[in-house]
């Protein structure tokens, strides 16, 4: 290095970086401390670190093109257990995973519409200019596609485009941006309308040579510009393959909200709990609703639409379906901001404005396009400057971003889902009016004869178009169109615009999706068609199915896979708390199928299932998943092998695993599964609450004798003396337990003693020496048993003499002892009956039929 040079780097880290990085920290403070959730500049702002809730980020994937319906996708994932993933925060986009050594150069964020992936970098640009992390960074350069396109035909070189998006680094005569630490962001991929052709480009390496802006962002993704940049870039799934793959990237995934996220969004978006907790309940009772909030974007237009209506006090008729909740979204804002104009004129110019952008809708769906420009607008006859003025859908609804540096307009619906919505409707008011079926090309047979087409046609033509849709792109937009032919909806949509509609009855359209689904269809249609059903108020489907379920069915012999789809649809609609498979069918196969509910349940019964490693795998999965429910796992009965039970241990010692039953009695544990268990219990303790370890014996070609081995036991131990340990109830029936195991688990109870509550050790030959250290655990003041279960564990009357005495030491606990089937004798039950006469003691119930 040229000492020169040197001394221009000196001088500029030393005077001219602290100066522009503060006045480029404090401009994008000012840009992005506020957020407008849903609309642009025409609400009230509100503080992104305020209503900022964390956000699922998960490392892993692939940039391999997903051109399924991004509804689909998340209904998907909300019947699929997640698979292991890495979860990072936003602030650490760019450090190394556990295992990597190879710095991240380029990450590739994916996630469908309104799921956050522009508030997340906007949050990591915020944290960055507000000190809170990256600091390592000294310039963070954020770019959106949508003001990018509008350069398409301008030639700049890398420093001309910084300069000319951050005048800062201008003003400072920064033009070698090799010396910093730089990271580049560019937002929304899937909106680029410059086209990125990475196998027919010119090599560009200098950043102060002006080219076309395409070549300009292919080479600095390529890395043959500024190869010390970072690069971030934002895509919706079905565009992520314009970027080849990158050995020095990583493939990152927004998830959007976790069920308890949710609820978290909720409860920051309303400061009443009880109104927060009244629209959460609401939620929950739709399961398309309640699917739907997974996307963020689509929590802001559930908690705008449900507000209004309980301050209406109309919380009697709060949407249930998707059309019904989308309606109201736009009857709500169908009021305009100048008063100076008659209501009649008002209306007027409001219906045309909706039919304006159900037009625009269409059109732009058909091509693909979320984002429009004013040319875009003007085909559809829309006033940019009158929409403004009359209509309230206009400004809180379709959004404008503002492209101050280009005296230009972007814009786009609040949602795709909104996009879709005024598509469906300008569909259906097209052939309402005109009998015209935009959805079907009119032959010329028809056009001559005028051929006028029934509702009934209209729907049923509907229906099988999106059947036909191999990746789901007509899913939602087929749910709207039919939400619209119920009669309450278009009570509604007359508000909306002077229609023609027939009340005629949608009864033919029901048994015309009835009869589909009696079809080979795929899962995702099948459930699609399902919500369908819901948009159209039936549930007629749903209850015949339920009233053919009987318990104990052999299911997998008799179930379409559609017809298993449905009984999984029906299973998630009624948010079962408890799922005992057992009701269904009791075999492997029946519990893969119904996956997706075992994943929403809080109590999950297996036992006598006959599970496999995939089983239990998939269930470890479920347990280390943020949006796990499950408290409570009995898998009795089901012969775990060691690498079986090591898999589910992955999933008891995830932090997201909140288990507090669990049920592993007559597994066949042997003292490595012992092992991993205690060291998984170990590792997360504080959420267990019951373990149920009764009649695990192991079983050995060279020992006949089934036990549960003192090695075993000693491993448990491990985890019942740790710290965190809060386990209340312990049930070793059966095991086995030598007089070794006694004092391994009373030592273990004694350094902890003050959580459990019943101890169960029936069945055990527990001899005069375990007996006594039993009693030396009794005697321990921090003791507070309720229950005591020794049945059948070959006490003597000699034991019942060392009880007693221990028992009189300590008279508050326990309230129950269970001494049955042993070999009492009358003395025996002498010395039981001397602590019960003891008006100090607190025994309420003591079993001690003698038996010889």
């Amino acid at each position: 290095m040229q000492f020169s040079h040197l001394c221009h780097l000196l001088y500029l880290h030393a005077e001219i970086l602290p100066e522009c990085q503060l006045k480029l920290k404090s401009n994008l403070k000012k840009k992005f401390q506020c957020v407008f959730e849903g609309i642009s500049t025409a609400g009230n702002p509100t503080l992104l670190n305020q209503i900022y809730t964390e956000l699922y980020i998960t490392e892993g994937g692939t940039a391999e093109v997903n051109d399924e319906h991004e509804v689909r996708q998340i209904e998907t994932a909300s019947r699929k257990p997640d698979r292991p993933v890495t979860t990072i925060r936003q602030e650490d986009i760019f450090k190394l995973p556990p295992g990597r050594d190879k710095p991240i150069r380029t990450v590739l964020t994916m996630g469908v519409a309104g799921i956050g992936k522009t508030v997340l970098t906007q949050k990591f640009t915020l944290d960055w200019a507000e000190d809170k992390a990256n600091q390592d960074i000294q310039f963070t350069f954020l770019f959106t596609f949508r003001e990018l396109n509008l350069l398409k035909e301008e030639k700049f070189s890398l420093v001309e485009l910084v300069h000319h998006f951050f005048t800062e680094t201008k003003e400072a005569g920064i033009c070698s941006f090799e010396d910093f630490q730089v990271v580049f962001i560019f937002d929304g991929l899937d909106e680029c309308r410059i086209p990125l052709d990475f196998h027919k480009t010119t090599i560009l390496t200098d950043p102060r040579k002006s080219t076309s802006v395409d070549v300009l962002l292919i080479n600095l993704i390529r890395g043959k510009l500024l190869p010390s940049a970072r690069l971030w870039i934002t895509t919706r799934p079905a565009a992520a393959n314009q970027i080849p793959p990158d050995s020095d990237g990583m493939v990152t995934e927004v998830r959007g909200f976790t069920d308890p996220q949710k609820e978290e969004y909720f409860r920051k978006r309303f400061s009443d709990e009880e109104q927060a907790s009244s629209i959460i309940s609401h939620i929950k009772t739709s399961r398309s609703l309640y699917i739907m909030c997974h996307i963020p974007a689509f929590c802001w237009i559930t908690a705008t639409v449900l507000e209004i209506v309980m301050k209406n006090k109309e919380s009697e008729d709060l949407p249930k379906n998707l059309t019904q909740l989308y309606l109201r979204l736009v009857l709500f804002h169908l009021k305009t901001k100048d008063t100076k104009y008659d209501g009649e004129a008002e209306t007027d110019s409001c219906r045309k404005m909706n039919e304006s952008l159900g037009k625009l809708a269409f059109d732009q769906l058909q091509k693909g396009n979320l984002i429009f420009y004013k040319s875009d607008l003007t085909e559809c006859g829309i006033d940019i400057r009158a929409a403004s003025v009359y209509s309230g859908v206009f400004t809180q609804i379709f959004k404008a971003d503002e492209c101050h540096m280009f005296n230009n307009v972007v814009y786009c619906f609040v949602h795709l889902s909104i996009q879709e919505f005024f598509a469906a409707l300008h569909v259906y008011l097209t052939f309402i009016n005109s009998g015209v079926n935009l959805l079907k090309k009119q032959s010329l047979l028809s056009k001559i004869f005028k051929k006028k087409l029934t509702v009934k046609d209209f729907y049923q033509s509907a229906v099988d178009k999106a059947l036909k849709s191999p990746n789901g792109h007509l899913d939602l937009f087929l749910r709207f169109l039919l939400g619209l032919s119920l009669q309450t909806n278009q009570d509604l949509l007359c508000m909306l615009t002077q229609t023609g509609s027939s009340s005629e009855t949608n009864q033919e359209t029901v048994q015309y999706i009835k009869k589909k689904l009696s079809g080979n269809l795929s899962a995702e249609k099948s459930i699609n068609l399902f919500h369908c059903l819901n948009e159209l108020d039936d549930r007629s489907l749903v209850e015949e199915i339920q009233q053919s379920l009987r318990p104990g069915r052999l299911f997998q012999d008799e179930l379409s896979p559609v017809q298993w789809s449905a009984l999984v649809f029906i299973l998630l609609s009624s948010d079962l708390d408890e799922f005992d498979l057992r009701k269904y069918s009791g075999s492997e196969k029946a519990f893969l199928k119904l996956l997706p509910v075992v994943k929403t349940s809080k109590k999950v019964l297996l036992g006598y299932c006959k599970l496999s490693e995939r089983s239990v795998e998939a269930l470890s999965e479920i347990l280390s998943s943020p949006s796990n429910h499950l408290r409570e796992l009995d898998l009795s009965s089901n012969k775990l092998q060691d690498s079986e039970l090591d898999l589910l241990c992955v999933g008891l010692k995830s932090p997201h695993c909140k288990l507090e039953t669990l049920r592993l009695e007559r597994c066949d544990l042997s003292e490595i599964s012992c092992d991993y268990l205690a060291a998984a219990l170990k590792s997360n303790p504080s959420h267990l609450r019951a373990l149920d370890l009764s009649n695990d014996f192991s079983w050995s070609s060279t020992n006949n004798n089934k036990k549960l081995q003192d090695s075993g036991v000693k491993h448990l131990c491990g985890f019942l003396e740790s710290p965190g340990c809060k386990l209340e109830t312990l049930r070793l029936r059966g095991c086995g337990l030598s007089e070794i195991s006694c004092d391994y688990l009373t030592a273990a109870l004694k350094s902890n003693p003050s959580h459990l509550r019943e101890l169960d050790l029936s069945s055990n030959k527990l001899q005069g020496s375990g007996v006594k250290h039993l009693c030396g655990l009794l005697e321990n003041p921090g003791c507070k048993f309720e229950t005591l279960r020794l049945e059948r564990c070959n006490l003597s009357e000699i034991h019942c003499d060392d009880l007693e005495a221990v028992l009189k030491l300590n008279p508050s606990y326990p309230r129950e002892v269970d001494l049955s089937s042993n070999k009492l004798q009358d003395s025996g039950v002498k010395h039981l009956c001397v602590l019960l006469e003891n008006p100090q003691h607190q025994i309420e119930n003591l079993r001690s039929v003698s038996m010889f």
